[in-house]
């Protein structure tokens, strides 16, 4: 009696159900997971970016390096992230150079979203972007400048 030993090729595995004795077919190894584990590993991308007048422009399959990092999914989260820097520079302004230490114990107030309504409230260790040291300036942030929280509304 006599034993052959077949090996298929690297990255292949024998196809028991197509093959026969005299044709053995092979049929590629399952892929564990094709997602990227790295940015570059998406090699081109699609979407939006905003250049350097704040303009949002369509990108198409471009590839990942340093020059396209400012592409969005979608232009509404292009947009939004104009809004988001805009919030910043205002919130610095509303703030006096206050910057909220999520580590102390004492409350921040807070504009949030829950759902798609715009919620105020008050957090001692709770992270938020719009986040001031005291209700009156909240208040008055979230009376003017209500329309550009809802723009920056996908980014928060």
């Amino acid at each position: 009696m006599k034993n052959l030993t077949i090996t298929p090729p690297e990255g292949y595995e024998i196809d028991k159900e197509q093959s026969t004795f005299e044709n053995i077919v092979f049929k590629p190894l399952p892929q564990e997971n094709s997602l990227p584990k790295t940015w570059e590993q998406l090699e081109t991308i699609n979407g939006y970016g905003v250049n350097i007048f704040s303009e949002v422009h369509f990108i198409s399959y471009v590839d990942t390096s340093k020059r396209n990092l400012n592409t969005f999914a979608t232009r509404e989260q292009a947009e939004a992230s104009i809004a988001l820097a805009q919030l910043s520079q205002l919130i610095a302004v509303y703030n006096d150079g206050w910057v909220p230490d999520w580590n102390d114990t004492s409350y921040k107030h807070v504009i949030y979203l829950q759902g798609d309504n715009i919620e105020k409230s008050f957090y001692s260790s709770i992270r938020n972007f719009l986040a001031f040291k005291n209700k009156e300036l909240r208040d008055e942030f979230l009376k003017n400048f209500r329309d550009l929280i809802l723009t920056a509304k996908p980014l928060l």
